[in-house]
């Protein structure tokens, strides 16, 4: 007997191959049968008619902050209520495994203003293992973990400006090579963050060509940090890629203010480099504006040390007003809304220009005094722009044109904290189906690259289509309403058209209600 039978359903199996009125049936938390009859019959505990609307694969989030607090809150509503059924962690190279306790501890500190930290979390994980088997069976949404870089320079040259020594390149690669046996899918890194960012491009070849010949994937979000001459981030990234042989995911990559509307320039360098052969993927989310947190914006000298080195650093007049002059200067239009202040709520949805005037000082000034007083727990997203309906309508119709390349996948980038997060947290996945069906663009296209890609590519098996013998992970949909609901004003509001969503057989959304079931898996 079966578990579930869902009949009268639209059957979009991920693969991108054209819809069908269908059955469908769970067993065991696995697909176990699937019928191009809409009303088929066959014995199950529960039969759910499913009104026509869509039946499709979970999708996969494949760029998530969720790295502490699902270890406060599995539940994860935000990625529930929208469809998605699975995320990849350890992003940008911030994240908590391998590290040694001591080191767990302080950069735990050092990301708080990212990923928060909770009374109820206790840091008693070291390994890539260990980690995962803390998620395991305790979370809403299935988990797939990257190795990230700043826990292997932090395991070896601690959080120093300097080149690793061949000893520690040696520790590093071993470390990275554990955590992949151990079964992380990938290597990342953030060149925006520190300790990650000291490192050079000779430095990443050699950790990438440790890997390459497994097939793991190496995913990059593309450095900002240059300690001399600047030079093209992207070049950097295929560079690597062509010198080690790794399969390349770039984080992130969009158009966004001035390259709205130049989809061919920014892909100009990528799409060369895959006529060259080169294995590149690349994900989107789909807003033009982002979110981080304030110590990106600390310079390299003054972010050595840590969390404790900075705040003495802060403390001090003389050095505050260096950091100040640096932020002024590297940052000279930077603004943004404060999404989560550590020491002071009352900050959260104001702006740092706000605060700047309020205080008579200069935009770096303000900053470095934020951190000081909030301990660098400051998250933040950039302000809204004010695009026009025309230019904003051009954004939407670069973000489809991206997501058309086979090559293309979605990653929230969500980050959870605060009463002001970014909306992409709990809107990013109804709002490129809401846009799907605006611009026309094919359904089974967009489910396509939210599931079955990039399963296939972080080596998720079992997973990412309606097909007999995968985990039952699946989202049944209205096509016709499905719609973000999230804005800058109220970013914590749920999508709509949303109806059921199943994780491994297990329902975690009914009738638009998140049940709370914890049945995520390491995927």
């Amino acid at each position: 007997m079966e578990d579930l039978l869902i009949q009268n359903a639209y059957i979009i199996d991920g693969t991108g191959t054209p819809g069908f009125p269908g059955t469908l049936s769970v067993r065991n938390g696995r697909i176990s049968g699937i019928w191009r009859q809409a009303a088929h019959r066959t014995p199950a505990r529960e039969t759910l008619d499913a009104g026509g609307n869509v039946l499709c694969p979970g999708f996969v989030d494949t760029h998530t902050h969720s790295d502490m607090i699902l270890l406060h809150d599995g539940r994860q509503p935000s990625s529930i209520t929208q469809g998605v059924t699975t995320e990849i962690l350890g992003q940008d190279g911030l994240s908590y495994a391998p590290l040694s306790p001591d080191h767990l501890s302080s950069y735990a500190k050092y990301l708080k203003g990212i990923d928060g930290t909770f009374d109820d979390v206790t840091l008693d994980f070291s390994t890539v293992e260990q980690y995962l088997s803390r998620l395991d069976g305790n979370t809403g949404v299935n988990t797939a973990f990257l190795v990230p870089h700043c826990a292997l320079r932090l395991e070896t040259a601690g959080f120093e400006n300097r080149k690793l020594s061949a000893q520690e390149m040696s520790r590093a690669k071993d470390l990275l090579l554990q955590g992949l046996d151990e079964g992380a899918k990938g290597f990342s890194t953030g060149l925006s963050y520190f300790p990650g960012a000291y490192s050079n491009t000779d430095e990443l070849v050699e950790l990438c060509s440790a890997m390459a010949e497994r097939g793991d994937v190496y995913v990059t979000h593309l450095r900002t940090v240059f300690q001399g001459e600047r030079f093209d981030a992207v070049e950097e990234a295929l560079d690597i890629a062509r010198r080690s042989g790794v399969k390349l995911h770039f984080s992130h990559y969009r158009t966004g203010g001035e390259t709205i509307g130049h989809v061919q320039k920014i892909m100009e360098k990528i799409d060369r480099a895959i006529q060259e052969g080169l294995d590149i993927t690349l994900e989107l989310y789909p807003y033009p504006y982002g979110a981080s947190y304030a110590p990106m914006l600390v310079p390299p000298w003054a972010s050595e040390g840590g969390v404790d080195a900075i705040l003495k650093r802060l403390t001090d007049p003389q050095q505050r007003r260096r950091i100040a002059d640096y932020i002024d200067r590297e940052f000279p239009l930077f603004d943004g809304v404060i999404a989560y202040a550590g020491e002071d709520s009352s900050l959260e949805g104001r702006t740092f220009r706000e605060l700047a005037r309020e205080q008579g000082q200069s935009m770096g000034q303000t900053v470095a005094g934020l951190l000081l007083s909030q301990k660098l727990v400051i998250g933040f997203h950039d302000p809204e722009p004010e695009l026009s309906g025309e230019v904003q309508r051009q954004f939407e119709r670069d973000v489809l044109a991206l997501l058309s390349r086979p090559n293309y996948m979605v990653g929230s980038d969500a980050i959870h904290l605060g009463t002001s997060p970014h909306p992409r947290a709990w809107g990013s996945f109804a709002k490129l189906l809401r846009l799907a069906r605006e611009y026309r663009f094919p359904l089974e296209t967009m489910i396509q690259r939210l599931s079955d890609l990039p399963c296939r590519r972080f080596g998720l098996s079992g997973r990412g289509r309606l097909q007999a013998g995968y985990c039952a992970d699946m989202v049944l949909f209205d096509s016709q309403t499905v719609t973000d609901r999230a804005t800058a004003e109220n970013p914590r509001t749920q999508a709509s058209g949303v109806k059921n969503v199943w994780v491994n057989g297990r329902a975690a959304l009914l009738d638009g209600i998140p049940t709370g079931a914890l049945a995520g898996r390491r995927a």
